[in-house]
């Protein structure tokens, strides 16, 4: 299986050294589900966004600290190859800003929530029967970094999870039953010593102190990272 990345973000040197990059962490995940896989990486921040939607069997959005809204050219020339990839139906998952970033392409809206920084292990509920989500049961937790978010979901999609802070945790494009596009708000890639010491860097500055406290204390629940992301690539049909 062919697996390209397309990695709009980096995490901050410091931490990049102690727990890798983005697609150092995905590669991890694809390894415990015994996925065989070549994994191609675009850093689409600096270099040429990629022209063939068919190139890849799986294509995969990370995270960022941009917004989906901001300026910038590689993020306008994205949002252009997400629409070609949607419109050839090639399986794709976006995660965090690319889940974002997949929404808005598609005619959502994302912006700067007024509930302001969600940071910490949160808990969604599911909110559409679907296939994947019988798998997936009536909850899951994940890893929640993130002052921006889905407000209003495309046309056409499943909000299959959510919560009260986060209405569209996980988005389906599609077939309900069998979506050639999916994505989730929350960071599977992640684990609990990375999230805090983001959390820890900016406590008190970017991110309010009770904010960031209640986000550290919810630490110490492990969220089922490999189990959500086993079930959104069964879902697209990868597994």
């Amino acid at each position: 299986m062919n697996i390209n990345i397309l990695e709009t973000g980096k995490l901050p040197d410091t931490l990049e050294k102690k727990y890798g990059n983005y697609t150092s962490m995905f590669f991890n995940l694809f390894e415990q589900l015994v996925v065989v896989h070549e994994i191609k990486t675009y850093d689409v921040t600096r270099f040429p966004i990629p022209t063939n939607p068919r190139e890849a069997d799986l294509w995969l959005i990370t995270g960022s600290s941009c917004g989906v809204y901001d300026d910038l050219t590689w993020i306008s020339n994205l949002r252009y190859f997400v629409k070609q990839i949607v419109a050839k139906k090639v399986p794709l998952l976006g995660v965090c800003f690319g889940h974002q970033l997949l929404a808005e392409a598609m005619g959502g809206k994302v912006e700067k929530s007024p509930k302001g920084w969600g940071v910490g292990v949160h808990e969604y509920k599911r909110l559409s029967n679907t296939r994947f989500s019988e798998r997936l049961g009536n909850f899951f937790t994940g890893y929640a970094c993130h002052q921006d978010q889905v407000i209003i979901a495309p046309t056409g999609t499943i909000s299959a999870y959510g919560s009260q802070f986060c209405p569209h945790s996980i988005l389906a494009y599609g077939d309900k039953n069998k979506p050639h596009a999916i994505s989730l708000q929350s960071h599977p890639e992640f684990s609990g010593e990375l999230l805090r010491d983001l959390i820890t860097r900016r406590i008190g500055t970017t991110i309010p102190r009770s904010v960031g406290e209640k986000g550290l204390l919810s630490l110490k629940k492990n969220p089922e990272n490999l189990k959500v992301f086993r079930s959104l690539l069964e879902a697209i049909e990868i597994l």
